[in-house]
């Protein structure tokens, strides 16, 4: 039987990661709603995907971050092609996983 002491089960906790991600468009701009959770928030961070035609293809790249309280965010001036969504919750001890993908084809 091992011992240790309490700092054995002291790792970092990251914060949850925010669910119900869902995108619409207003115009020729996306808005993003999403939920988000425990976890000591420090931020949000929104991710874009340029998409093929079937949408699954792409790279994805950081287009903000938010503050903790952010549930929405507006991506403007889309073109025509597909485009895909996740956000991922920050704290100081790191990033949460990320939330679902929600993906819309630009107008």
């Amino acid at each position: 039987m091992a011992v240790t002491d309490e700092s054995y089960f002291d790792w970092p906790v990251l914060p949850e990661a925010p669910s119900s991600l869902n995108v619409s468009f207003v115009g020729n701009t996306a808005k993003l709603t999403w939920q988000v959770h425990g976890g000591d928030i420090t931020g949000i961070v929104v991710e874009r995907q340029l998409g093929d035609a079937l949408q699954t293809r792409g790279r994805w790249g950081r287009i903000t971050q938010l503050p903790a309280t952010a549930t929405e965010y507006a991506d403007p001036n889309l073109k025509k092609q597909p485009y895909g969504y996740r956000v991922r919750a920050v704290n100081a001890n790191g990033q949460s996983a990320y939330s679902n993908i929600a993906r819309i084809i630009g107008r």
